[in-house]
């Protein structure tokens, strides 16, 4: 099992992430996989609901900001 945690906040090395490798020390302690993955400082746009990532089936927004790295992660954890 893997999984990806999230900082939303733009301090890489503030409360959030004390909180996220504290989980992440556990869950790794228990066998499981973790990726820390920032994104706090990144730009990224809202949803337009476009539709355009389910038409196109090339699992991209047309957005190209952070989203797009992200979704190859997301990805490989199904």
């Amino acid at each position: 099992m893997k999984v990806i945690a999230i900082n939303g906040s733009p301090r890489n090395n503030g409360n959030t992430v004390f909180a996220i490798r504290t989980v992440a020390e556990e869950l790794a302690e228990a066998g499981i996989d973790v990726e820390i993955y920032h994104l706090g400082k990144k730009q990224i746009r809202g949803c337009l609901a476009c539709g355009k990532c389910g038409s196109m089936r090339n699992q991209k927004c047309i957005i190209d900001d952070e989203v797009n790295g992200i979704i190859p992660m997301l990805i490989e954890l199904e």
